[in-house]
């Protein structure tokens, strides 16, 4: 998920600008749009739903795959992630990386993507080999893939740390500092999410995951630095008229089984993800509540830490005979978000938790 500086264990929200206010390259720390972090609270609540159901019928909640459950997860399949990285582009454009920086960049990057991606895919990890009745069940001899492939959940850090890495090298070669570079470069990473994906075997880094979702990040940096894709008035309503349309076959695909060409799909779900995103990005002042933002700024602890309140709490309710489905993620959701938050609460200041777990630059004293 992210630029997300100081988000975990920010509980209150500072005084806010209007996106445009400040110019992308002003020094110093940007204020946080309030708009911008409801999106993120939106983004959270979807990612989490997401994984509390399953993305099959032995994960999560373990629902049928013809249920309503999985159909509505599938049916957002292509908004979810999406929208998490659009929020990382724009973020992350308020202040590029500048040439001669790539280094500490490269650091930081490290600490905050990296260093959780250890810390929280091993703890994972162990819980799942110790733990009865959770989902997954893994060897000792895998526990190399967490690195390698990412694990569980994680794969999206390894998959946001390759496109902060090519997005980097984009501005500090000047590619991407004119909306003409930007546009070229958009358009190759959409023609690239089209035509092309690494064998399974070969999804090294999670870089499958970094073809999804770079032509995503370059439209939330565009959004910003350009000032593009805020949508108004007829322009929406066809973004909306689009939308309904291109979600047809995608309805078909998943209720009816339709059967498509690969690139077609793909196609679709570029098509699908883009007019989503853009049309939530431009209905965002709509959505500017406060206690979104305020969730927002919980979001990239909540990504990390969710499974642990989502799994600990479907045991729990099983153990005790709750199986109403509506019960059963009602429940779910509301640990999953609320754990994490009281975990960031309680012993976020901590510098183990704070560096080590999280990814935040430790707190500094005197």
């Amino acid at each position: 998920m992210f630029e997300m500086r100081r988000l975990s264990g920010c509980g209150k929200i500072p005084r806010m600008t209007q996106v445009g206010d400040a110019p992308s390259h002003a020094p110093g720390k940007p204020q946080k749009d309030l708009s911008i972090q409801a999106l993120r609270g939106i983004a959270v609540l979807l990612m989490v739903a997401g994984h509390v159901i399953g993305d099959k019928a032995s994960r999560g909640m373990n629902v049928a795959d013809d249920s309503i459950w999985r159909y509505s997860y599938l049916l957002l399949e292509d908004i979810r992630m999406p929208l998490f990285t659009v929020i990382s582009g724009f973020v992350y454009a308020y202040r590029p990386v500048q040439p001669g920086a790539l280094r500490e960049f490269f650091r930081a990057k490290g600490r905050r993507l990296l260093l959780p991606l250890l810390s929280v895919g091993v703890v994972l990890f162990g819980m799942q080999m110790a733990i009865p009745g959770t989902n997954a069940k893994p060897e000792p001899s895998e526990a190399w893939r967490i690195v390698v492939y990412g694990y569980d959940h994680l794969w999206f850090l390894l998959s946001i740390f390759i496109i902060f890495a090519v997005v980097a090298v984009l501005d500090t070669t000047a590619v991407t500092t004119t909306q003409r570079g930007w546009a070229i470069s958009l358009a190759v990473s959409a023609v690239l999410f089209v035509v092309w994906r690494f064998p399974s075997t070969w999804n090294i880094f999670s870089i499958n995951g970094a073809i999804r979702l770079l032509p995503f990040f370059l439209i939330g940096y565009g959004m910003h630095r350009y000032r593009l894709l805020d949508l108004r008035g007829v322009a929406a309503a066809l973004a909306v008229a689009a939308l309904a349309v291109l979600y047809v076959p995608r309805v078909g695909i998943v209720l009816a089984g339709w059967e498509f060409p690969t690139m077609v799909q793909r196609l679709l779900s570029l098509a699908i993800g883009v007019v989503g995103v853009v049309l939530l990005y431009s209905a965002r002042t709509l959505i500017s509540f406060r206690s979104l933002a305020w969730l927002g700024g919980f979001s990239f602890g909540i990504y990390l830490l969710h499974v642990f309140g989502a799994s600990a709490t479907r045991l729990a309710l099983g153990r005790v005979g709750i199986e109403s489905e509506i019960a059963v993620f009602a429940i779910c959701m509301v640990a999953a978000v609320g754990l994490p938050i009281l975990f960031q609460k309680l012993f976020g200041a901590w510098t183990p938790i704070r560096v080590g777990i999280l990814g935040e630059k430790p707190v500094r004293t005197g």
